[in-house]
């Protein structure tokens, strides 16, 4: 199905908030309704714990119950039939290169731009899951490095293949997802204001946020970027949609399409809330703690103004305002102070794209060694990168 974001407007958009994912949800139901709600932790442990999928791996719950995650996984499995699988190998070898940056941008664009929407971010916000308790950064850290490790998987080497860790990576989700939503409304969850729970218009949302969101910040950080390279890696997104089981009307094929249609749902979506000014904060103090050098404390809040006001501007609100990001004027001069001895050259006297691509490397190398020692720490958090992009992106366990 050809794309068409002429296709998409207010009308649409809000039709997409009532519809979901019938195949996961329709498993979890058959899953709650035979009887087996007892046993959800115990699938979900399941979930985690393997990397692949067969009747073997159910064989200790019952037979009904077995059944019926095989099924699900069977059919969630089958790529559809226009993926290019040359075009996807492109994405990953893009990903091999600029890995350490998409890992920065992750979290300071894609991450904020999906909590502007207000209705998408009240559901993270409702489960909890993102959120400190009483200082403690695991619950925070167990879901965003959660994220991290899809990203990993979906573009490192075969990640999409049969049996891949992107592939079944995105099963899982899918099926957690599943699960939020059937819990979520059990509990009282209003759909007719916010719309269905994780709905196909919020799962496009934050699809965009890995496509054109993050090419979008690459080539603002002056990544060589070919239009060839660009589309490569939007398709790859899109294969990964389609695995997500999101509707092909909001699937596009190129940056330009993508950005057009992340546009769209910010001017349906976004607006100011406390869910999303939390869920921003809690990202923050995240960074914070992965790089304890207080000398970066307001990098992360200027990045996120600086890699936002694209969208801003083209949705005509301001994201930065949506989640509580202050522009403040003399913000930039108060990192250029702080950072002249840290980073080398003078940038008293350079634009703003200067001085984000001089800050950004070292930041962005600094988050992502601050997330492997996190994770070596013993931390019951799991998070892998292969040894040949750690090798390729020169990190060091």
């Amino acid at each position: 199905m050809a794309f068409d974001l002429s296709c998409l407007d207010t009308d649409s958009l809000e039709g997409f908030r009532s519809h979901t994912d019938p195949l996961a949800d329709n498993t979890v139901r058959e899953i709650i309704d035979s009887g087996y709600e007892a046993q959800i932790n115990q699938i979900f442990a399941l979930l985690v714990q393997n990397d692949s999928f067969d009747a073997h791996t159910f064989c200790d719950l019952d037979g009904d119950l077995a059944d019926t995650l095989t099924r699900y996984f069977e059919k969630s499995s089958v790529l559809p039939e226009w993926a290019d699988m040359q075009q996807v190998l492109i994405g990953e070898e893009l990903f091999a290169t600029y890995g350490p940056e998409v890992f920065m941008l992750l979290n300071v664009s894609s991450l904020p731009m999906c909590y502007t929407c207000a209705n998408g971010a009240q559901v993270l916000f409702d489960t909890g899951r993102l959120l400190t308790h009483n200082g403690d950064v695991d619950p925070l850290a167990r879901r965003l490095m959660e994220t991290a490790q899809m990203v990993v998987n979906v573009l490192s080497p075969g990640g999409l293949l049969p049996d891949g860790k992107g592939l079944v990576t995105i099963q899982k989700v899918r099926l957690i997802h599943a699960a939020i939503r059937y819990f979520i409304k059990r509990r009282g969850w209003d759909t007719e204001t916010l719309g269905e729970p994780i709905n196909q218009e919020d799962l496009a949302g934050t699809l965009m946020s890995f496509g054109p969101v993050i090419l979008s910040g690459l080539k603002h950080l002056n990544a060589d970027l070919t239009p060839v390279q660009c589309n490569a890696y939007m398709h790859t997104w899109k294969v990964v949609g389609y695995l997500m089981g999101i509707d092909e009307q909001l699937l596009p094929d190129t940056y330009e399409q993508g950005f057009g249609l992340a546009t769209k749902i910010l001017e349906h979506q976004a607006c100011e809330s406390e869910a999303g000014k939390a869920l921003n904060n809690a990202c923050t103090l995240f960074m914070h703690e992965m790089i304890p050098m207080k000398l970066f404390d307001d990098v992360p809040a200027y990045l996120t103004e600086y890699f936002l006001a694209d969208f801003s501007k083209a949705s005509g609100i301001d994201l930065g305002e949506c989640i509580g990001v202050k522009n403040e004027i003399d913000l930039r001069d108060k990192l250029v102070l702080r950072l002249t001895q840290f980073i080398v050259g003078h940038l008293s006297n350079v634009a703003n794209i200067e001085v984000v691509q001089r800050i950004s490397a070292p930041f962005n190398r600094l988050l992502l060694e601050g997330i492997i020692k996190y994770y070596n720490k013993g931390k019951k958090v799991h998070f892998f990168i292969p040894p040949s992009l750690k090798k390729n992106w020169k990190l060091e366990d």
